[in-house]
């Protein structure tokens, strides 16, 4: 069952109404067209951001580490260690 839905426009938005409908812009097909847009950006973000492992995995097949990389010396769950090899690195730049 079709619905109307009624939307406030200022002056410049009536313009440009006025404009595309004198072109043959069906302004209905337009809103159409702009929510199912909008509709596939939002529900497309949402998927890809609840599947952050899959997202990871993507990344990792596209941009694999080189095989000559030496693995890090410290674990890199561990805030502290992280953090004083971070600075170690910075400072070492720096020279």
């Amino acid at each position: 069952m079709a619905r109307l839905v009624n939307v406030r426009l200022d002056e410049q938005y009536l313009r440009k109404a006025a404009k595309l409908r004198a072109e043959g812009v069906a302004l209905s097909d337009l809103v159409r067209e702009a929510i199912d847009t909008k509709y596939d950006q939002v529900i497309r973000c949402r998927r890809n951001s609840d599947d952050a492992g899959a997202v990871l995995a993507r990344i990792f097949e596209q941009w694999p580490d080189p095989p000559d990389l030496e693995p890090v010396q410290y674990n890199v769950h561990e805030r502290k260690e992280a953090r004083a090899a971070i600075l170690k690195k910075l400072r070492s730049r720096k020279r």
